[in-house]
């Protein structure tokens, strides 16, 4: 009967210490922050945790995948832990951790292999907007976006109907472009005098190879905005530089289309001090090498010099309005009171101022 008391105090005494000993357990957070060899988050990274000294009781830590680049482990302070971390593509990373208090640990995962990966990252036009006929500069930048050096690396364009390369600057040379390094140059091309208004692919073909001489092509299609622009001009303005006040006059002016494609949405207005029976006018479309004419009444009041502007808008391919003006100027100068002529004197008018002198009258 003692040796059974014995054994259950034993047993009891056993099972306390254990749940004090658990009850006074301290845990630490140990957060696993994962980047790669440029300093850019890593995320859906496999982070696996485990005790380097297992007890019984340890349960499994169930792995996390890094979010913004990190993953955090709430954990039984001061013991000793094994930190794995994976990533497709990445060499695997392993770490032994002592973890006593809260802890931060940055793992630098390096790529598994070194591959050149070069891409159009920005692209400019000179001048900003292209027109038929014209010849244009194409400012390109390149970007290696890989693990691994790109080596001989060479830019040009694939043959296109409607651009043509233009020597020497068609294409571009480069020995070497190392990693996460940036370049930039330009290529010059001309546009056929026949092409419509639109955006076309230019398509460009870039050549590379990585450290072993494996050789890498990557195409890249950039958007060039090719822009017939209408050729408006104002011709034959007619009217008198000099008027006088009050007096009216007429004013006229030739809207004319030199270009070689209709022109839409054309219109004309005015913009003065003095008085236009019109001071606007809508022609709507005009045809290439066509012209149309605008008149109008104007009376002018106030004295001096007065500019007026004939501004003109239209539309293009784009739908986008378009103006150009033009500056005109003439002068008011003071309306002179004419004097009557002195009528001749008649005989018997004559008579009577003689008599008046004779009488000492006059």
């Amino acid at each position: 009967m003692k040796k059974s008391f014995l054994i259950c105090l034993i047993v009891l005494l056993g099972i306390m210490i254990q749940t004090q000993i658990i009850e006074t357990r301290e845990y630490a957070v140990l957060t696993v922050v994962v980047q790669d060899i440029y300093a850019n988050p890593v995320d859906y990274a496999r982070v696996s945790i485990t005790r380097v000294y297992p007890r019984p009781e340890d349960s499994t830590v169930p792995d996390q995948f890094t979010r913004n680049g990190a993953a955090s482990f709430n954990l039984e302070a001061y013991r000793e832990y094994i930190l794995t971390v994976t990533k497709a593509g990445f060499l695997a990373y392993t770490k032994e951790v002592e973890l006593e208090e809260d802890t931060t640990i940055t793992v630098t995962l390096e790529h598994a292999q070194k591959l050149p990966v070069l891409h159009v990252v920005q692209y400019t036009l000179t001048p900003g907007e292209v027109s038929p006929g014209e010849h244009f500069e194409l400012h390109l930048t390149i970007e290696n976006k890989g693990t691994g050096d790109a080596l001989s690396v060479r830019i040009a364009a694939a043959p296109a109907q409607i651009f043509s390369p233009v020597q020497p600057s068609s294409s571009a040379y480069f020995e070497r472009l190392d990693v996460r390094k940036v370049t930039s140059f330009s290529l010059t091309f001309a546009v056929s005098g026949e092409a419509l208004s639109g955006v076309y692919n230019l398509l460009l073909t870039i050549k590379y190879q990585d450290a072993a001489s494996i050789p890498y092509t990557v195409q890249e299609s950039v958007g060039i905005p090719i822009l017939r622009r209408p050729l408006v001009k104002l011709l034959n303005a007619d009217y008198p530089k000099e008027v006088e006040e009050g007096e009216s006059f007429t004013f006229s002016v030739e809207i004319a289309n030199g270009g070689r494609f209709a022109v839409n949405g054309l219109y004309l207005e005015v913009v003065s001090d003095m008085d236009w029976e019109y001071s606007s006018y809508y022609i709507g479309s005009l045809e290439a090498g066509d012209y149309d004419t605008f008149e109008s009444e104007v009376m002018a009041h106030a004295l001096g010099d007065h500019i007026f502007i004939i501004r003109v808008g239209f539309v293009d391919d784009f739908n986008r309005v378009h103006s150009q003006e033009k500056s005109f100027s003439i002068s008011v100068k003071e309306k002179l009171e004419e004097t009557p002529p002195p009528q001749e004197k008649g005989l018997w008018q004559k008579f009577i101022e003689w008599l008046k002198a004779f009488l000492g009258l006059g």
